[in-house]
């Protein structure tokens, strides 16, 4: 091949290198863009796992953590929805990490007057709402290998029905009926239902009849031996 073309190959290859590097930078700024600049992380790393002799990374709570919106130093949720999300089963700072690392919503933050609010794009609320009816399915569906207890959702996730037999695991029950709630209630309010409520029925799982029947969350859901004996 003559010296003139072997430049000019690379020449070109120097020149595609060049676009490729500066798209990915591009890529690089967009992202940093579109991601919201923040305070504190949760927790601190005081010993990495190389520091560490047993290889384990030490962290330690940051009691500055900030739950509010001040937490976001370049707030802005033009075109964003927001929503209202109750929390039913663990404290606030455990939900407002886990729900900001989740990346269904833009802006995770406890407001004025102590609500839980989410705001997120379109996309992301789709994205949320078809995680919730995943796991809905998937915690029906572990139960089906189950001899002690089965579980059944209505198609608009309205209703919960609960076959336990008084031989079950009542803690087992009860963890997968928090889970199927957890679920529901965000799936409730991200389509615009504010006033979510799941009708809950208990029945026993050898002979079908009702152990209980309430609406959650205006009223308790408990799993208990007494149930059977009334």
């Amino acid at each position: 091949m003559k010296k003139k073309n072997i430049v000019g190959i690379i020449i070109i290859a120097l020149f595609v290198i060049g676009i490729a590097a500066a798209l990915m930078q591009y890529k690089r700024e967009r992202t940093a863009l579109e991601q919201p600049e923040v305070g504190e992380e949760p927790e601190t790393v005081v010993l990495s796992a190389d520091e560490n002799p047993f290889g384990v990374e030490i962290k330690k709570i940051n009691e500055n953590y900030d739950l509010t919106r001040d937490y976001y130093k370049n707030y802005d949720n033009k075109g964003l929805e927001k929503f209202v999300i109750p929390n039913i089963t663990t404290d606030e700072r455990s939900y407002i990490i886990a729900l900001r690392e989740s990346g269904y919503c833009k802006y995770g933050y406890i407001d004025e007057e102590d609500n839980i609010i989410a705001e997120m794009t379109e996309q992301q609320k789709e994205d949320w709402i078809g995680n919730t009816e995943a796991v809905i399915h998937k915690t029906v569906l572990s139960a089906d290998g189950e001899d002690l207890y089965k579980f059944s959702v209505s198609e608009n996730y309205t209703m919960i029905e609960a076959d336990v037999s008084i031989n079950a695991h009542a803690t087992k029950v009860m963890d997968n009926i928090m889970r199927l709630l957890e679920e529901i209630e965000i799936y409730q309010i991200l389509n615009g239902n504010d006033n979510w409520s799941v009708n809950i029925v208990t029945k026993d799982f050898e002979t079908g009849r009702e152990l209980s029947n309430i609406n959650f969350p205006k009223e308790e859901w408990n799993l208990s031996a007494e149930m059977w004996d009334e």
